[in-house]
């Protein structure tokens, strides 16, 4: 699926007790909510933590890995966990990925206007629909404008790109070129630029060379993590990415971009 949402808590000071999924919550509506609203579960037991990430890169050695480890051990809603995937649970136990800001196109020319963001600094990404994991265990369809909607409006934490396959780590990738080579290429497209107040970017390179010296610095993390790995089809660039406070993965080229983190987005509406 194209991504979704994310949320949890806790700080560097003192690790959550995270409630177990809600198995009968109430459908919620929230301001502005697009029809998705009505179709996915309340995900009110997952808050998202404001500043999350910057908790994260303040952490010890000792706090990272046992954030890591409860985090792999924590239970996530039905919504959610429909695949084994570090990235997403690890998100899910930090309260990352609170939602982005979406404007309309007056305002979202605005924005790039007053942030001195150029033409050739818009990221799209092209979606289909898919299923959702329902809090009775079933599944429902959902299309691309669903999809889309849920990227932008839902809370629910999901960051999309599971299971590896991911060049540079697990979450929703963007390209300068319509979305046409992140693997959907038909369905719906989706626009947006990066928040240069809360997007926290580093290349793929740059994470490679910091990851080895992390590694060093940070032993009990890298044992409790296995190791910084950015094999295709079985990485944590991601984790890493987030524990060292970046939410979004770039390719030295600059053209793919791998959000990890909602907040670090603007899209047009």
């Amino acid at each position: 699926m194209g991504g979704r949402g994310s949320t949890s808590s806790f700080s560097s000071q003192q690790q959550p007790t995270l409630k177990k999924p809600i198995r009968n919550p109430k459908l919620h509506k929230p301001p502005q909510m697009n029809p998705i609203a009505q179709q996915v579960p309340d995900d009110s037991n997952t808050p998202v933590q404001p500043n999350a990430l910057t908790n994260l890169s303040q952490m010890s050695d000792a706090q990272l890995a046992q954030a890591f480890t409860d985090s792999q051990n924590a239970g996530l809603p039905n919504h959610l966990d429909d695949a084994a995937d570090i990235t997403q649970r690890f998100v899910f136990h930090a309260g990352l990925n609170d939602k982005p800001q979406v404007l309309d196109t007056a305002a979202f020319n605005q924005f790039m206007q007053n942030n001195n963001i150029s033409q050739s600094q818009i990221i799209s990404r092209s979606i289909n629909g898919g299923t959702l994991k329902t809090t009775s265990g079933g599944s429902r369809n959902l299309t691309p404008q669903d999809v889309s909607d849920m990227m932008m409006y839902s809370r629910l934490n999901y960051v999309g790109g599971k299971l590896g396959g991911q060049a540079y780590g697990a979450g929703t990738y963007f390209d300068m070129n319509g979305g046409r080579n992140t693997g959907y290429a038909s369905g719906k497209t989706v626009t947006a630029v990066l928040n240069p107040a809360t997007a926290k970017i580093i290349t793929d390179r740059q994470l490679q060379q910091k990851a080895t010296a992390f590694d060093k610095s940070h032993p009990q993390f890298a044992k409790a993590t296995g190791g910084y790995s950015s094999s295709f089809y079985n990485n944590n660039m991601s984790v890493y990415a987030l524990a060292m406070g970046y939410n979004v993965i770039k390719d030295a080229t600059g053209s793919y971009h791998n959000v990890i983190d909602r907040k670090a987005l603007v899209y047009r509406k």
